[in-house]
């Protein structure tokens, strides 16, 4: 069983270097470790070339590749899948600010194993600052308004079960035979709404996304709803044009509806905050994603 991890970054050696060890560190061993730098200003890129990682043997393959300029989540990924042994049977979607539990890999190709249909796994994902609170354990996508539902919060045995979830959020292994017959990430995305969009496109072509709770991976996201909040704002021009482009693709006509909705929560957020600049970018965001194909 050859998997190969994928893991896009940008300007985040900080975090980046106990993602790396933390996969390196797997039992099972990948085959292979791609880390595609999408053009970092921090040094990110020489940090990882003269790290630690280069000259450790860990008897698999490291390869550091750095796109000219940044081509955000969705590039990076691709740049991954293009850079890829053929030999692989799965790849492992992994972003930079998180850490895998040592058998994460091992518990997701279980769960992969299980049945031909699944083309897509993903962690039981808790917060890194908090490791009794659930970041994720799979989401989903309410098609009738748009609406991200989560499936998180303190952990008191309520998403134990293997299950199908619709998407597989920031860590995702995905099997071959996926590859082969969606490609890749749709670049169109950048950032945010890709997993979504990957996850639905691989169900029209009769693959289903599965959640493993055995497999664990923390990440280094804000726990506070301030910090949390304020993350969500610097996101806004993405979050509002990507929900508008995914709802289009795979949405009811009743999202449109809704659209004021969304606009005064991120307003009232703008307003706490006192981030005008984010409610501009997200009209910004609303207007390219209605004019876009």
């Amino acid at each position: 069983m050859k998997i190969s991890v994928i893991v896009p970054t940008y300007n985040s050696w900080n975090t980046l270097r106990e993602c790396i060890d933390s996969i390196l560190k797997q039992a099972p061993r990948p085959f292979e470790v791609i880390v595609v730098d999408n053009a970092s200003t921090d040094g990110t890129f020489e940090r990882i070339q003269n790290s630690k990682f280069k000259n450790q043997n860990y008897n698999l393959k490291l390869k550091i590749y750095r796109n000219e300029k940044n081509l955000g989540v969705t590039g990076g990924r691709n740049r991954g899948i293009k850079e890829a042994s053929k030999k692989s049977d799965y790849l492992f979607f992994f972003d930079h600010d998180m850490v895998a539990d040592k058998k994460m890999l091992e518990e997701l190709v279980k769960v992969a194993e299980m049945d031909k249909s699944i083309g897509i796994v993903t962690p039981k994902i808790y917060y890194f600052s908090n490791r009794k609170k659930i970041w994720s354990s799979g989401t989903g996508i309410n098609l009738w308004t748009g609406q991200i539902l989560f499936r998180g919060g303190d952990d008191a045995g309520q998403y134990e079960k293997i299950e199908e979830v619709q998407v597989a959020p920031a860590a995702m292994l995905v099997k071959r035979q996926v590859i082969r017959r969606i490609k890749r990430f749709d670049n169109k995305y950048f950032a945010t709404f890709e997993d979504t969009d990957f996850c639905f496109r691989a169900k029209r072509a009769g693959f289903k996304t599965y959640y493993a709770p055995k497999a664990i991976a923390y990440h280094k996201i804000p726990e506070d709803p301030k910090e949390e909040a304020e993350r969500l704002l610097s996101r806004a021009y993405f979050v509002a044009r990507n929900r508008i482009l995914f709802m289009k693709d795979f949405g009811k006509p009743t999202f449109w509806f809704f659209l004021p909705i969304y606009f005064f929560y991120y307003l009232r957020l703008a307003l706490k905050y006192k981030r005008i600049n984010a409610i501009i970018n997200y009209l910004k965001g609303s207007i390219n994603g209605i004019l876009e194909n």
